[in-house]
């Protein structure tokens, strides 16, 4: 359990312990309310005045009562509700006999004669009777706010949860991204050294550094802006370029209105690495890849597109389709079902992805 899990169930307590804390205040408030008023319509003035003081202090002890009651009925929480019902009917029980018990005290103690001389075994059962149904409706009324409060809590939790396991599928799904580029790059790099363009090489490696760090330092829970995006693709580009220098053809157009929308972070690179592998290395010819972005309303177009590889073998190389799998996944636990991804080969035997996601920047 967490510092920050703890600190939420002190306030969830609080917060119950403060609403019926209210709760009982207003209902015994509005019971004396009541009982003085139909008191005053039918008493005499001597008997309006003498009757104030103890009928306030049966009311104390009401309150008293109920803060009892209040606390067992937090104690029964996840039991059945039948379970709960039944002990609130037997709190009900208990706390009307105390509560008459001590009007009598009470009103003997401090008026003289009262519930002596006049005292009737009926009146005092018909008595019990609306004090029964006065701490049935209390105690029905705290249960209500108790087990309204628990399920908040038990939904609160769900949804604590819910988070938990939405952040490690996200990180999960960027974590398959790295062995993946790092498995080509290091082909790469030793491909450089066994050709014995150790210059190369060594750029290469720095840029593989560079891009490393800048990946790494992302908070795979925290979205980007899309300029960063491209600056990250632009280091892993930067690489390849090394690589092939006379096949890959960079075009970058992201308009800077939409410099700042949040995506992803390395949501592209899949994209962008798939369209090296699998069209700037098979080629002989040089291949144009582009990553364009658009603003259509309050969505987010992003394309990478590749022209057609050219060379023997071109077509019967072809993805295992891992990378739009890992894209897709990561969109489909992000946004729920408000993305849409799509991708095929165009008319000239180019490859396009397109993802459409909602507009937002961190403004």
């Amino acid at each position: 359990m967490t510092i920050e899990s703890l600190v939420t169930e002190t306030e969830s307590a609080r917060l119950v312990r403060r609403t019926t804390t209210w709760f009982i205040l207003l209902f015994w408030i509005a019971q004396v309310t009541m009982l003085t008023i139909l008191r005053h319509l039918n008493l005499g003035e001597e008997e309006k005045l003498a009757f104030l003081l103890p009928r306030l202090c049966v009311t104390l002890i009401g309150i008293g009562i109920s803060f009892v009651i209040a606390d067992r009925l937090r104690r029964l929480a996840g039991r059945p509700m039948r379970v709960k019902l039944g002990v609130a009917a037997l709190l009900a029980l208990i706390g009307c006999l105390i509560h008459g018990g001590a009007n009598i005290a009470m009103f003997r103690l401090l008026i003289e004669g009262s519930y002596t001389d006049d005292f009737d075994t009926g009146m005092f059962l018909g008595a019990l009777l609306q004090w029964f149904w006065a701490y049935a409706a209390l105690c029905a009324l705290l249960l209500a706010v108790t087990s309204s409060l628990e399920l908040s809590e038990r939904e609160r939790r769900i949804a604590q949860l819910q988070r938990v396991a939405h952040t490690a599928q996200l990180r999960a799904l960027r974590y398959q991204l790295n062995p993946h580029f790092m498995f080509n790059t290091l082909n790469s790099i030793a491909a450089l050294i066994a050709r014995g363009e150790a210059e190369t090489a060594e750029r290469m490696v720095e840029n593989l550094a560079d891009f490393l760090r800048a990946g790494l330092s992302l908070d795979p829970q925290e979205d980007i802006p899309l300029a960063r995006e491209i600056e990250l693709q632009s280091l892993y580009l930067a690489i390849e370029i090394l690589r092939f220098p006379d096949r890959l053809k960079v075009e970058i157009d992201v308009p800077s209105d939409t410099e700042g929308a949040l995506v992803p972070g390395l949501i592209t690179q899949p994209l962008v690495e798939n369209a090296v592998r699998h069209a700037v290395a098979l080629s002989v010819a040089p291949v144009r890849l582009s990553i364009a972005a658009r603003r259509i309303g309050n969505r987010l177009r992003i394309t990478v597109h590749n022209s057609a590889a050219q060379g023997a073998g071109v077509s019967a190389r072809k993805g295992t389709g891992v990378g739009l799998a890992n894209v897709t996944d990561r969109l489909r636990a992000q946004f729920d079902d408000n993305y849409a991804i799509s991708s095929g080969q165009d008319e000239e035997g180019g490859f396009l992805v397109m993802i459409d996601i909602p507009f937002s920047t961190a403004g």
